[in-house]
């Protein structure tokens, strides 16, 4: 018995795997600040991006495309230690960000939303990989300290995309 993959589905998988290509080939664009990221990561474009992703399309492409684009980047480079972490915190982040910028008159259409949404994927990406290194990378949680002032800088640069969402494209799968 054959069975049929249905329309929206193919459109909705493609549209998850180009957002994670997306999210992956904005954190090529990057800057390595030692001075300012403790004992690793990077301030990179990724996390706008994401951002935006889970503030216009919602929970579930946020997390995908934040958490897969991401840690599909740590693999592939020089910071594969980091790729499991990287996986859980931004799909966390993602899911919680489109969820809060959810209003019933739509995704992503109150400033309100959107900052608070930002605010608290901020905050998830602060403490989860203060958690992580700290904790997973057996870094301690004190020296791991050091890497919170780069993760709040790639989170102010990331607030840019706060002024994008609007004029991006309704995506109805």
């Amino acid at each position: 018995m054959q069975q049929t993959v249905s329309h929206s589905r193919v459109r909705e998988l493609t549209l998850t795997s180009i957002l994670i290509a997306a999210v992956f080939v904005a954190t090529y664009i990057n800057i390595y600040i030692p001075i300012l990221m403790g004992q690793g990561g990077l301030v990179h474009l990724g996390t706008l991006v994401m951002f935006v992703i889970a503030i216009k399309y919602g929970k579930t492409y946020g997390a995908l495309a934040g958490g897969v684009g991401m840690a599909l980047f740590d693999v592939l480079s020089i910071w594969a230690i980091w790729a499991p972490g990287t996986l859980v915190v931004r799909l966390i982040a993602g899911y919680v960000m489109g969820r809060v910028a959810f209003t019933k008159e739509g995704q992503g259409v109150s400033m309100q939303k959107n900052v608070l949404a930002l605010l608290s994927g901020g905050a998830i990406i602060v403490f989860g990989y203060w958690v992580f290194e700290g904790l997973f990378l057996g870094v301690g949680f004190i020296p791991a300290l050091g890497s919170i002032p780069g993760n709040i800088l790639q989170i102010v640069i990331a607030s840019a995309g706060l002024f994008l969402v609007k004029s991006l494209p309704d995506l109805s799968v």
